[in-house]
């Protein structure tokens, strides 16, 4: 799993999850960054409406019109639907951009749909989006990379493995095993701490933590980054909390929170994107 990000809290966020070609939101700067892997991705999906994660959009269409790249690659750019800044700016680009060599589609979503990645009959993929708290009178949507596994059924994992092999050899390990999705990726976006239902057992999540104090929080809109790591906690994170949309003002403290945390010794691994930096992970 390769990812590569840049979050400064009021400035831009943007991640890149290389695995499905997949851009969540897209900031400022993000084409300058990215350069040629403008062209590999495919879909981008948008949180929420604010320009520090739809700003970069406008340079991100253009490039991949105008430079050297593959120009016959279409982009798909899903988004909560409803939202009102993003339908404003659907419009402001259908009158910017007639002369586009490249299928430019956008697609509202709403909290449960699902959009297949990867059709294969074993670890297919596909992301399914969920409902967050952001901004009041703001639709706002987080994301999970789902993928089809198989497993044993609960009656047979307890027996040897030479059993085991030896029904398989049988042909009988479409009996044996069961299918089951397990989430791998999440993506929250902004928003006050997620709900651990809806990303229950992913193996890494992606969580906003702009505050390291409450008292720093003047309105509800954003997590602090005790909360993210107790959302974690009661979702069961099996691999890695990443936190993101620090605010600058805690840069310098970073060490000793990192610190702080482990002593905590959690049950997953804990990473930030320093504000201001290109972060990559994988």
């Amino acid at each position: 799993m390769k990812l590569i990000a840049y979050s400064k809290a009021l400035y831009s966020t943007w991640f890149y999850y290389a695995p499905d070609r997949i851009l969540f939101d897209c900031g400022e700067g993000v084409s300058s960054y990215l350069e040629n892997k403008v062209y590999a991705i495919q879909r981008v999906f948008l949180s929420h409406g604010h320009a520090d994660h739809i700003s970069g959009l406008m340079g991100l269409i253009n490039i991949r019109n105008n430079a050297m790249g593959d120009r016959e690659k279409d982009l798909t750019v899903y988004f909560p639907a409803g939202n009102h800044f993003i339908s404003e700016l659907i419009v402001y680009f259908s009158r910017t951009n007639r002369k586009l060599r490249y299928n430019l589609e956008w697609v509202p979503i709403q909290p449960g749909d699902r959009i297949p990645l990867l059709e294969a009959k074993r670890h297919g993929r596909y992301l399914e989006a969920f409902a967050t708290v952001h901004s009041p009178n703001e639709i706002s949507l987080g994301y999970n990379i789902v993928e089809r596994r198989r497993r044993l059924k609960p009656e047979y994992r307890d027996l040897p493995q030479k059993e085991i092999a030896a029904l398989v050899r049988a042909g009988k390990k479409d009996e044996i095993t069961e299918e089951y999705d397990q989430r791998i990726f999440t993506y929250g976006g902004d928003s006050v701490p997620l709900k651990p239902v809806f990303i229950r057992d992913t193996e890494v999540l992606c969580h906003e933590a702009t505050f390291l104090d409450d008292a720093d929080r003047k309105e509800y809109k954003h997590s602090t980054v005790w909360e993210a790591i107790e959302v974690a906690r009661e979702a069961g994170v099996r691999k890695e909390l990443i936190l993101f949309h620090l605010s600058s003002r805690y840069r310098r403290d970073l060490p000793k929170v990192e610190e702080e945390i482990a002593a905590l010794d959690l049950p997953f691994r804990v990473t930030f994107v320093p504000p201001g930096e290109i972060f990559t992970w994988g």
